[in-house]
């Protein structure tokens, strides 16, 4: 922790001096939820000190885009959420005119470089312990002690990426000192309750039909079957004219309302787990109006990552630096229209013939035609979450606008623990490409030429991976 600590200073150090020497920076952030509470973090610390930026939200670092950032001619770049694997291509783009805050995995050529801050640089595990947001929000309390209060956004951009891997969805390292700088500030609250998406703006029956996260068989996208299993199981919907919210809910009814949803997932081997998924940690974020989609940090983090994938990351940005009005207004009406596209996705996948092709080892689930590019990383997020996957890595593809095929991977629930897709991601775009991310979740975008070879260095360690795993088990056995 010293260590990751005395880089963030020094990275907080040379951002301080591009602030007084008046140079214009240029902050890239990732589309999604944690890429652009990572670059806002940084941006809101750099705004505070009366310097000078832009924000670009973008989907991935290629060559390509490295050209377009250079002709910007701006004095200096902070990649945020970006930039692992490709440290040596930005060098040759800027020289030294540039730092990253990341927590994707990294060479160890990578490991040794002055002006990135990484968690795996610190052995500190990137997927599960700290997010992006969290590693910018270290440099920006370097920066300044008063930045404290973007500890908030540090905890919504790990939300976002997943990492309430504790038990009941609470958090884990770096991200507990985090969250106890977020409660000490004054803008974070922490509550035992019910895990459904829109617990405070939305009719009951409309979060459990908005839940993706467990993924409910029949009642996930199906408001009319929500209102109908709910009103069977006796709960107070209204409140006179007014639909109610999880947020008002008693004690009792919070329990009837988990007992009217089990039914849902006890056909699933792992219902239980399931189950467990419906109640945990909820982060309120204090400062933040009653009813509006900002006061849950999940969903807070949901209403970023669709202003990302829909194209419109400069509004998440809006939202991140304090504008409570048409930036977020303008918010609202892009999650309608992303979970829209969301369950249209979903549906059709799973109903076209010819979408889901199992294999061996993963599941290959065909986008092409369909599928946005940008929407790749919440589709896989959603369908690793289904039981039918289980066991199986997923590997969903899409055809790009430019003729390149973008990948997104994910582990589902009974994967060997082995199995590392982020290394298998790198080592597989090596032939015209960009790949890398975690051992759970991690993307490429290869030439559609490469596709062959791709597929085979994928499948490949993928076999690997579960036949090291089998042989451990028989070693252990003997």
């Amino acid at each position: 922790m010293e260590g990751l600590f005395g880089r963030a200073k020094k990275i907080g150090e040379v951002i301080d001096q591009k602030i007084r020497e008046n140079k214009n920076m240029m902050i890239v952030g990732h589309l999604d939820a944690d890429g652009i509470t990572s670059a806002s973090i940084i941006a809101k610390a750099i705004l505070r000190k009366g310097g000078r930026f832009i924000v670009r939200i973008t989907n991935s670092l290629r060559p390509k885009t490295l050209l377009d950032l250079k002709e910007g001619e701006y004095d200096f770049y902070i990649f945020c959420e970006l930039g692992a694997g490709m440290a040596k291509q930005i060098d040759e783009a800027f020289g030294g005119r540039w730092v990253a805050m990341d927590h994707h995995q990294i060479s160890e050529d990578e490991k040794g470089l002055e002006n990135i801050v990484n968690a795996w640089q610190f052995d500190f595990d990137g997927t599960r312990e700290v997010s992006a947001a969290g590693i910018s929000y270290i440099v920006a309390s370097k920066m300044d002690k008063d930045n404290t209060d973007l500890s908030c956004l540090a905890v919504v951009g790990a939300l976002g990426d997943r990492q309430d891997q504790g038990e009941g969805g609470s958090m884990l390292e770096l991200n507990k000192i985090i969250i106890n700088d977020a409660i000490k500030s004054g803008c974070l609250r922490v509550v035992k309750d019910l895990m459904l998406y829109g617990r405070e703006t939305k009719p009951i029956h409309e979060a459990v039909a908005s839940t993706i996260t467990p993924f409910i068989p029949s009642l996930t996208g199906n408001r009319d079957a929500c209102l109908a299993t709910l009103t069977s199981a006796g709960i107070r919907l209204k409140e006179g004219a007014r639909w109610r919210t999880i947020a008002e809910l008693s004690e009792e009814e919070r329990k009837k309302v988990v007992e009217a949803i089990i039914p849902y997932l006890t056909l699933a081997p792992t219902a239980t787990d399931k189950v467990r998924e419906l109640i945990g940690d909820v982060y309120i974020m204090e400062r933040e109006d009653e009813y509006t989609p900002l006061k849950d940090a999940r969903e807070f983090a949901t209403l970023l990552n669709a202003c990302g994938r829909m194209g419109r990351g400069g509004v998440g940005v809006l939202i991140c630096l304090g504008d409570r009005n048409l930036a977020l207004q303008e918010g609202e009406r892009i999650i309608t229209d992303y979970r829209y596209t969301l369950n249209n996705y979903v549906q059709t996948i799973l109903s076209e013939e010819g979408r889901v092709v199992g294999g061996s080892w993963s599941f290959m689930i065909v986008g092409d035609g369909l599928v946005d590019e940008n929407m790749l990383g919440s589709l896989s997020s959603i369908l690793s979450g289904m039981t039918r996957f289980e066991g199986k890595a997923i590997i969903l593809r899409t055809a790009t606008k430019d003729g390149d095929i973008s990948f997104s991977a994910r582990k589902t629930k009974g994967c060997k623990p082995n199995l590392n897709l982020g290394s298998i991601m790198a080592e597989a775009s090596r032939f015209d490409g960009v790949g890398g991310g975690h051992d759970v979740a991690a993307g490429a975008r290869i030439a559609s030429h490469r596709q062959v070879e791709f597929l085979k260095v994928i499948e490949d360690r993928l076999r690997q991976a579960n036949e090291d795993e089998s042989n451990d088990i028989d070693q252990t056995q003997e």
